[in-house]
């Protein structure tokens, strides 16, 4: 969180007044900014481009990399109604 806190900063210096993230893996991050902040969440282009692009998903499983990406990856698997996995890394 400090090395997050830091970057905001730099980014604020830069001349920066307004940041716009993709799927955060910490939503507090954004309270780390002292300009405001928005976070896309790449979950619903993602499910409409994997259901344009394979027409059967029987066989397709979403697998998270990490218990971070749980959230993410459980939200994708209910919007293409697919099976979910998690890698544990211990």
């Amino acid at each position: 969180p400090i090395s997050a806190k830091l970057v905001a900063n730099m980014i604020t210096r830069a001349g920066v007044d307004r940041v716009l993230t993709l799927d955060l893996h910490a939503g507090q991050i954004q309270g780390f900014f002292d300009i405001p902040t928005d976070n896309l969440f790449s979950v619903p282009v993602m499910a409409r481009d994997v259901k344009a692009k394979y027409k059967r998903l029987a066989n397709v499983m979403v697998v998270s990399p990490d218990v971070g990406g749980v959230v993410r990856a459980r939200a994708l698997a209910k919007r293409i109604d697919a099976q979910l996995a998690i890698v544990d890394k211990r």
